[in-house]
Protein backbone atom coordinates (compact mmCIF):
# COMPACT_ATOMS: atom_id res chain seq x y z
CA UNK A 1 0.00 0.00 0.00
CA UNK A 2 1.15 3.46 -0.59
CA UNK A 3 0.40 6.83 0.52
CA UNK A 4 -1.43 9.37 -1.50
CA UNK A 5 -4.06 11.70 -1.62
CA UNK A 6 -7.43 9.38 -2.78
CA UNK A 7 -10.92 10.64 -3.15
CA UNK A 8 -13.51 8.65 -1.23
CA UNK A 9 -17.30 8.64 -0.69
CA UNK A 10 -19.61 8.56 2.38
CA UNK A 11 -22.85 9.03 3.62
CA UNK A 12 -24.07 12.09 6.03
CA UNK A 13 -27.41 12.03 6.99
CA UNK A 14 -29.02 10.27 3.82
CA UNK A 15 -26.62 12.29 1.06
CA UNK A 16 -23.63 11.14 -0.35
CA UNK A 17 -20.41 12.86 -0.46
CA UNK A 18 -17.23 12.35 -1.92
CA UNK A 19 -13.90 13.80 -0.62
CA UNK A 20 -10.29 13.90 -1.10
CA UNK A 21 -8.50 12.84 1.84
CA UNK A 22 -4.63 11.43 2.65
CA UNK A 23 -5.09 7.41 2.38
CA UNK A 24 -3.76 4.08 1.06
CA UNK A 25 -3.61 2.75 -2.91
CA UNK A 26 -2.84 -1.05 -3.69
CA UNK A 27 -0.43 -0.68 -6.12
CA UNK A 28 -1.39 -4.39 -7.80
CA UNK A 29 -4.78 -3.82 -7.88
CA UNK A 30 -6.05 0.17 -7.15
CA UNK A 31 -7.92 -0.19 -4.27
CA UNK A 32 -8.12 2.67 -2.58
CA UNK A 33 -9.05 3.21 1.40
CA UNK A 34 -7.98 4.90 4.90
CA UNK A 35 -6.01 3.67 7.68
CA UNK A 36 -7.73 3.41 11.32
CA UNK A 37 -5.68 6.61 12.29
CA UNK A 38 -7.11 7.96 8.90
CA UNK A 39 -10.72 7.16 9.30
CA UNK A 40 -11.84 10.00 12.04
CA UNK A 41 -10.14 12.29 9.42
CA UNK A 42 -12.68 10.47 6.73
CA UNK A 43 -15.30 11.17 8.94
CA UNK A 44 -14.50 14.74 9.79
CA UNK A 45 -14.03 15.57 5.92
CA UNK A 46 -17.62 14.20 5.29
CA UNK A 47 -19.41 16.25 7.83
CA UNK A 48 -17.62 19.20 6.25
CA UNK A 49 -18.56 18.23 2.75
CA UNK A 50 -22.63 18.01 4.49
CA UNK A 51 -21.97 21.31 6.18
CA UNK A 52 -20.63 23.45 3.22
CA UNK A 53 -23.88 22.14 1.17
CA UNK A 54 -25.90 23.21 3.99
CA UNK A 55 -24.83 26.60 4.67
CA UNK A 56 -23.10 25.46 8.31
CA UNK A 57 -20.13 26.24 9.85
CA UNK A 58 -17.78 23.27 9.79
CA UNK A 59 -15.37 21.94 12.44
CA UNK A 60 -12.58 24.05 11.14
CA UNK A 61 -14.67 27.56 11.31
CA UNK A 62 -16.17 26.64 14.22
CA UNK A 63 -12.53 26.60 15.74
CA UNK A 64 -11.52 28.84 14.30
CA UNK A 65 -14.04 31.41 15.87
CA UNK A 66 -13.61 30.22 19.20
CA UNK A 67 -9.79 31.17 18.61
CA UNK A 68 -10.70 34.30 17.54
CA UNK A 69 -12.60 34.98 20.70
CA UNK A 70 -9.64 33.81 22.78
CA UNK A 71 -11.50 31.35 24.50
CA UNK A 72 -10.97 27.27 25.51
CA UNK A 73 -13.67 24.64 24.92
CA UNK A 74 -14.89 25.01 28.45
CA UNK A 75 -15.22 29.11 27.93
CA UNK A 76 -16.99 28.91 24.57
CA UNK A 77 -19.38 26.16 25.62
CA UNK A 78 -20.44 28.45 28.38
CA UNK A 79 -21.05 31.23 26.20
CA UNK A 80 -23.12 29.41 24.10
CA UNK A 81 -25.07 27.34 26.76
CA UNK A 82 -23.91 24.43 25.84
CA UNK A 83 -21.96 21.28 27.18
CA UNK A 84 -17.75 21.22 26.59
CA UNK A 85 -18.14 17.90 24.51
CA UNK A 86 -20.96 19.48 22.75
CA UNK A 87 -18.46 21.99 21.48
CA UNK A 88 -15.49 19.30 21.27
CA UNK A 89 -18.14 16.94 18.83
CA UNK A 90 -18.82 19.92 16.42
CA UNK A 91 -14.88 20.59 16.34
CA UNK A 92 -14.17 17.21 15.29
CA UNK A 93 -17.18 16.13 12.78
CA UNK A 94 -20.49 16.25 14.92
CA UNK A 95 -22.90 18.37 13.00
CA UNK A 96 -24.31 20.70 14.61
CA UNK A 97 -28.22 21.83 14.05
CA UNK A 98 -29.31 24.99 12.07
CA UNK A 99 -30.88 26.56 14.73
CA UNK A 100 -27.22 26.41 16.96
CA UNK A 101 -25.31 27.17 14.15
CA UNK A 102 -27.60 30.10 13.99
CA UNK A 103 -27.26 30.93 17.14
CA UNK A 104 -22.90 30.65 17.08
CA UNK A 105 -23.79 32.96 14.43
CA UNK A 106 -24.71 35.84 15.91
CA UNK A 107 -22.81 35.08 19.31
CA UNK A 108 -19.81 35.31 17.40
CA UNK A 109 -20.21 37.60 14.37
CA UNK A 110 -20.81 41.16 15.08
CA UNK A 111 -22.58 41.94 11.37
CA UNK A 112 -24.84 39.14 11.54
CA UNK A 113 -25.71 39.91 15.43
CA UNK A 114 -26.17 43.37 14.44
CA UNK A 115 -28.22 42.16 10.90
CA UNK A 116 -30.23 40.21 12.84
CA UNK A 117 -30.80 42.93 15.25
CA UNK A 118 -31.36 45.45 12.30
CA UNK A 119 -34.42 42.79 10.99
CA UNK A 120 -35.70 42.37 14.15
CA UNK A 121 -36.45 46.25 14.86
CA UNK A 122 -37.24 46.87 11.21
CA UNK A 123 -40.38 44.27 12.01
CA UNK A 124 -41.24 45.29 15.18
CA UNK A 125 -41.28 49.40 13.80
CA UNK A 126 -39.20 49.84 17.20
CA UNK A 127 -38.01 53.27 17.08
CA UNK A 128 -35.24 53.06 20.01
CA UNK A 129 -33.32 49.82 19.86
CA UNK A 130 -31.66 48.98 22.59
CA UNK A 131 -30.23 45.95 23.53
CA UNK A 132 -30.81 43.10 20.78
CA UNK A 133 -28.15 40.58 21.09
CA UNK A 134 -24.95 39.87 22.69
CA UNK A 135 -21.95 39.58 21.24
CA UNK A 136 -18.35 39.24 22.81
CA UNK A 137 -15.24 40.88 21.18
CA UNK A 138 -12.33 40.47 23.28
CA UNK A 139 -11.11 44.36 24.50
CA UNK A 140 -7.52 43.06 22.25
CA UNK A 141 -9.61 42.56 19.36
CA UNK A 142 -11.15 45.59 18.91
CA UNK A 143 -9.25 48.57 20.68
CA UNK A 144 -11.83 50.81 22.57
CA UNK A 145 -14.49 50.86 25.39
CA UNK A 146 -17.99 49.02 23.30
CA UNK A 147 -19.66 49.76 26.50
CA UNK A 148 -20.23 53.63 25.78
CA UNK A 149 -21.66 53.24 22.39
CA UNK A 150 -25.45 51.75 21.89
CA UNK A 151 -26.01 49.53 19.17
CA UNK A 152 -27.80 52.49 16.93
CA UNK A 153 -24.28 54.34 16.57
CA UNK A 154 -22.38 50.77 15.91
CA UNK A 155 -25.10 50.43 13.09
CA UNK A 156 -25.13 53.68 12.25
CA UNK A 157 -20.83 53.56 11.83
CA UNK A 158 -21.06 50.12 10.36
CA UNK A 159 -23.90 51.44 7.43
CA UNK A 160 -26.93 49.57 6.61
CA UNK A 161 -25.80 45.59 7.95
CA UNK A 162 -28.24 44.11 5.25
CA UNK A 163 -26.67 44.85 2.84
CA UNK A 164 -23.37 44.02 4.07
Amino acid sequence: MVQKTIKLSGERNGESFTVSIPGLVCSKCGFSTVSNKQSGKFTQAISDAYRAAHGLLTGAELRRLRIELEMSQQEFAEYLGVGVASVKRWECGQIQDKAMDELIRLKTDLKAALRNAHQLNASRQVTEMGVAAQVYIPQSKIGLDMSSFDESEILANMGDPIAA
